[in-house]
């Protein structure tokens, strides 16, 4: 392969990868942060067990919904 071709088809590459990647990052982080939570819950004393693992349990899903929703309430409005 020509060098300037070797390089148009790492970039190609590294993009594709870069897009796939950034697509499941966010919940890759949550289900590690989410793991953490689990782990946290079990050093907790059995009467705060069982309410910091419902924490822990919330779905990405859901997560995402609400993330969401507080981000759209948090806008500055537009004043004209």
């Amino acid at each position: 392969m020509m060098p300037l071709m070797q390089n148009e088809y790492t970039s190609m590459i590294a993009a594709a990868l870069l897009l796939s990647l950034t697509s499941c990052t966010t919940q890759n982080w949550y289900k590690g942060a989410q793991s953490a939570q689990t782990t946290h819950c079990m050093k907790e004393p059995l009467s705060e067990y069982e309410d910091c693992n419902k924490q822990a349990e919330e779905s990405y899903e859901s997560y995402k919904e609400k993330r969401e929703q507080l981000i759209e309430e948090n806008q500055p409005a537009n004043v004209e």
